[in-house]
């Protein structure tokens, strides 16, 4: 598998390479009619100077109906009258052009340029240079077909075609590419800790058998102790005694519920009700560090979990939250329904989750307190996702954490 920065590095070096090619692509494409015209123009000059080559030599013009070259459409040659004294359509000779577009040649020696459209359509690339004779100056005005030039800006577009779809193709390969290495790496993720979840069935199995009922029978001496003993410093160890135990006890049931693999019995609970009974055996606590409780919204289906797994899941979160605000804050606790689901959201303005907790906050074991278990939130996605719900964490808005619960609601009641 690929690490993050490594795959960043290769993200940000496909977006430059394509940068580059798209850069590439539109400068060539830019570039290609310029490069067609000076095609056109340097093969106007050629055949210009051959022309008057020719025309130097025979001051009848009449050598030039041999001259013919497959680029050029047609060509005449003017006097300044404007008179034709040379034309490719011999019909024309003597005729008088229409137009004044030569004039400028004459005054200034310059050569024009420029693309017309001829009467079948075609579009040509008309060229007017002045023709240097002893006898007089004449002007030539010669078409050229443009197709080979036209060409040159076709291939250029097309290659840019190419290489936008070959970038286009490439984006969507490595799109689908990364999709498939997420995939793998959530199968490879789920069955990691399925392997865990075995192993944690096996040492669940150790605890019950080896530590549930020992435990049990020391709690049970330690209350017997702590009725009959008259010294009241030997009662508060007794009363430390029995609470640890009742800590382990809760401890051990975590582990059990996170490692079993067992269905888990059906039954249905109005979520409020649940939320308000489980805040009510924490409220003194609450109460004593100062954190305010908040319930809004209301959820009128019972949802599809037995009453005591929803309040183990609620007194878990309230739990971690009321921990996370030691010198007091606020805890919110929002319901609402999406269609086939209750919605529960469990805010604190404590100061939230890191961003690296983030993506491992539900495994078990993992825990950020030095007398944590890591296990109350990955006891609470077992019971949620076992009755088919799901549970996400982020940061609110207001810098504390946030736990979101869905649930199904109860079938028999939609």
């Amino acid at each position: 598998m690929f690490r993050p920065r490594f795959s960043h590095a290769i993200l940000l070096s496909g977006l430059l390479m394509s940068a580059l090619l798209l850069w590439f692509a539109f400068a060539n494409c830019r570039s290609a009619l310029p490069v067609a015209q000076c095609y056109l123009r340097g093969m106007a000059l050629s055949l210009g100077q051959a022309v008057e080559s020719i025309a130097s030599r025979d001051p009848s013009l009449k050598l030039l109906a041999d001259f013919k070259s497959k680029e050029i459409a047609y060509f005449s040659v003017l006097d300044r009258s404007g008179t034709i004294r040379f034309h490719t359509n011999p019909d024309l000779i003597g005729e008088q052009v229409e137009d004044e577009r030569y004039r400028p040649v004459f005054a200034s020696q310059i050569v024009t340029e420029e693309r017309v459209v001829l009467g079948t359509g075609e579009t040509v690339f008309e060229s007017q240079q002045q023709l240097h004779l002893e006898q007089e100056p004449l002007v030539l005005r010669m078409a050229l077909h443009t197709w080979q030039a036209d060409q040159i800006i076709k291939r250029a577009r097309a290659g840019g075609g190419m290489i936008l779809a070959l970038l286009l193709a490439s984006w969507g390969f490595g799109l689908w590419t990364l999709r498939l290495q997420r995939r793998d790496q959530q199968r490879r993720e789920r069955l990691a800790r399925h392997e865990q979840l075995a192993q944690l069935g096996q040492f669940g199995a150790v605890l019950a058998h080896e530590v549930r009922t020992p435990l049990s029978g020391i709690k049970g001496y330690a209350q017997l102790l702590e009725e009959r003993l008259s010294d009241e410093r030997q009662q508060r160890y007794a009363q430390r005694i029995v609470s640890e135990s009742q800590r382990l006890e809760a401890l051990v049931s975590d582990l059990l519920t996170c490692a079993r693999q067992d269905v888990l019995e059906a039954g249905i609970t109005t979520v409020g009700e649940a939320v308000r009974e489980a805040w009510e055996q924490l409220a003194a606590g609450a109460n004593v560090k100062g954190v305010q409780f908040e319930m809004s919204g209301t959820i009128d289906v019972p949802v599809a979990c037995p009453p005591d797994r929803l309040r183990q899941v609620l007194l878990n979160l309230f739990s971690n939250a009321l921990q996370a605000m030691p010198e007091g804050g606020r805890l919110q606790a929002v319901l609402s329904t999406v269609p086939g689901y209750a919605v529960l959201t469990v805010a604190d303005s404590g100061p939230g989750f890191d961003h690296d907790v983030l993506s491992r906050i539900f495994d078990p074991f993992f825990t950020t307190r030095a007398s944590g278990s890591g296990l109350g939130l990955a006891v609470c996605r077992k019971i949620i996702e076992g009755y088919g719900g799901s549970i996400a964490a982020a940061n609110n808005s207001f810098g504390g954490a946030e736990v979101t619960v869905q649930l199904p609601l109860a079938k028999e009641q939609t």
